[in-house]
């Protein structure tokens, strides 16, 4: 496995203070984030296996949260330059950038995803990983999160949602989305699936 030179050096320190960190914006906006607990290690290595890294560009880590995804994906050889971890909540986008200095970090919501990236020179990624609580969202919100994540796909792009629904939790027909549940995650609190979306040719 490739050594991660971005990795913090006191591992166990760092992951007590992403999840106090995460239990406390959960207590202050519970749909915001809805999982009790940050991903686990086998939640991102799922995530890790089905991202699709043959396509220029970046990769999305969408909901960043405490870094579980990111830190998958680059356990996995993505190169440190091509991930970007995108994170709302000011305090778990700090704890972020304390614990991956050398990965690009965008502070923003995920309905305001395209002009974050746009302020940033980002207007195309090869992939996109969400761990964001979509099925919570408002219908306008999600479809102002999925209009602007295929607008930076493109063409042939597809994106991964995580959800702990037995269910897609995203409305497909009306978000005009073909997908499919690509993985199950038993070993997630609680257990999730993984769906993969697309445009319909």
């Amino acid at each position: 496995m490739p050594t991660i030179p971005q990795l913090a050096s006191k591992p166990f320190d760092e992951a007590r203070e992403g999840n106090h960190l995460f239990l406390r914006a959960w207590f202050r906006a519970p749909l915001r984030i809805a999982a009790l607990t940050p991903s686990s290690a086998t939640t991102g290595a799922t995530m890790a296996r089905l991202i699709d890294r043959d396509r220029s560009g970046p990769v999305l880590d969408l909901g960043a949260g405490t870094g579980a995804i990111g830190q998958a994906l680059l356990e996995s050889g993505l190169p440190p330059g091509r991930l970007i971890m995108v994170e709302r909540e000011k305090a778990l986008a700090d704890h972020l950038r304390k614990k991956f200095p050398a990965i690009r970090v965008v502070e923003c919501d995920a309905t305001g995803l395209g002009s974050a990236l746009a302020a940033r020179g980002v207007r195309r990624v090869a992939a996109i990983a969400s761990t964001l609580p979509i099925v919570w969202f408002s219908a306008a919100a999600q479809m102002a999160i999925v209009d602007q994540c295929f607008a930076l796909l493109g063409e042939g792009g597809s994106l991964l949602q995580l959800t702990n629904q037995p269910a897609s939790p995203l409305p497909m027909r009306k978000l005009n989305l073909v997908g499919e549940r690509a993985a199950h995650v038993w070993r997630n609190l609680p257990p999730s699936s993984v769906w993969r979306y697309r445009r319909p040719d």
